[in-house]
């Protein structure tokens, strides 16, 4: 099982770098693996197909005329490109192999990992009664457990029909619930009343993700003995640089200006607690995408925290703002893909949307878990802090997307998006000391809180 981590760590890079003799290599030692271990191997079977189908085709010459001693012409047969099949396997629905529930968290193990497109999530309000429900294209073999959880009235599982396992949770006020997969095995989350809601498998209606204050302590003493910070390291990443200046908001300010400004400050609050800490850039400078990770990985970082500021098509310039906090996963909305490919358009280009899909698969079974407990940590850090004087700071939420200056981390890595430059009231903001400094301490405040939370 370590082989296979580290070909998945290869198979990240060779991608991040854009080296496909090395990511076929991995490839192939990944689906090797995977086949000794009994693990679900097809998805890496069928993007090896397709890059190596893609080379031998490149190695053809292309058709030309030949000239024999009698001056016949005969053209050389070069096969036609063939599209490959996706591969699959006639038994491909999933079974259950237990049920089990820790406080208020519902654990479904299944006989294999997950693919989050065997999964539905939808919400009902009727008559005052509410409903959360999860549809898994699956199986119970067994009797379902009697669940109890102490966030909701009710909470029931049951096969729909062949073929679909339904989960329903119900309850007379509104609920919140967070989904997340951790391979093969399934979490579901539900909370009384959160500070940041966030459902992985649903179209997200902003109505439905509300913010109240948070109550973050402070930056103190007691911190530094509930953790050591000094063997802590912590990679800031300010975004864009140089001839990237990001987004160019109100007053035409520039992105790399405020959040470069953003990241010293945060730099300079950790390493009074003792972090170390390092940026990606500390000047106007250009630098790419891949290098921001795998200058966090060469540092052995803990955490790697990228700063971006967020910009609004001109027709909604006055009504979107707010604060964010992202970590990697395919964009679920069309808000989460219009921001990811904003701050993308230095990023890899030239991948198919297999190879796209294949990697984002894989990250999700690795870092998803801590990123997200870190971008809740962060977002409630920095809602708190800023609330202390800009009371009508909006909640964005905590929200998944395919950024790729994420890809490759190997460690818990988010992307803060502090605001919207596009927006007069907080393009201003995000160019005032006293908002830049809050908005770092908000940020050092979630960063030791997850370090405390995550023990």
């Amino acid at each position: 099982m370590h082989l296979l981590h580290e070909l998945e760590n290869l198979y990240i890079t060779s991608v991040v770098n854009e080296n496909k003799i090395a990511t076929i290599k991995t490839l192939k030692g990944i689906v090797k693996c995977q086949k000794l271990l009994g693990i679900n191997y097809k998805t890496y079977q069928n993007e090896l197909n397709l890059l190596t189908r893609k080379k031998e085709i490149s190695k053809k010459k292309p058709n030309k005329t030949i000239k024999t001693n009698k001056e016949k012409s005969v053209k050389q047969h070069v096969p036609k490109r063939v599209k490959i099949p996706h591969i699959t396997n006639r038994n491909t629905t999933l079974k259950i192999r237990s049920i089990n529930q820790k406080n208020n968290t519902i654990i479904i193990k299944f006989d294999r990992p997950i693919d989050r497109k065997k999964m539905l999530f939808f919400e009902i309000n009727r008559d005052g009664t509410y409903k959360d429900i999860y549809d898994f294209k699956a199986n119970l073999n067994f009797k379902s457990p009697k669940l109890s959880l102490p966030t909701v009235k009710s909470a029931k599982i049951a096969q729909n029909r062949k073929g679909k396992v339904r989960l329903v949770l119900e309850d007379k006020n509104k609920i919140y619930s967070n989904a997340y997969i951790r391979k093969g095995t399934l979490f579901i989350e539900v909370q009384k009343n959160p500070k940041v809601a966030h459902k992985v498998h649903k179209k997200t209606n902003k109505k439905l993700i509300k913010s109240t204050k948070v109550a973050i302590p402070k930056i103190t003493k007691k911190y530094k003995k509930s953790i050591s910070t000094s063997k802590k390291i912590v990679v800031i990443d300010p975004g864009h640089g140089g001839k990237d200046s990001g987004a160019l908001g109100y007053k035409k300010y520039q992105e790399k200006v405020t959040v470069l400004k953003i990241a010293k400050l945060l730099k300079n609050l950790l390493k009074k607690e003792g972090y170390t800490i390092y940026l990606t850039r500390d000047s106007d400078k250009f630098i790419k995408l891949s290098q921001r990770t795998h200058f966090a990985n060469l540092k052995k970082a803990d955490l790697f925290i990228s700063i971006h500021a967020n910009a609004s098509p001109k027709s909604q310039k006055l009504t979107l703002k707010g604060i964010e906090t992202f970590f990697l996963s395919p964009a679920k909305t069309s808000k989460a893909k219009r921001i990811a490919a904003k701050e993308n358009k230095s990023a890899i280009t030239n991948l198919n949307s297999m190879s796209k899909n294949t990697l984002l698969s894989f990250l999700n079974t690795t870092k998803i878990v801590q990123s997200n407990k870190l971008a809740i940590d962060v977002q409630k850090g920095m809602l708190s802090k800023i609330r202390n004087k800009y009371k009508n700071t909006k909640d964005g939420g905590v929200r998944e997307a395919p950024f790729w200056v994420l890809v490759g981390a190997q460690m818990p890595a988010v992307l803060v998006e502090i605001g919207y430059i596009t927006n007069p009231t907080e393009g201003d903001r995000l160019f005032n000391p006293f908002y830049q400094k809050s908005l770092a301490e908000g940020i050092a405040n979630g960063i030791n809180n997850y370090f405390i939370n995550n023990q």
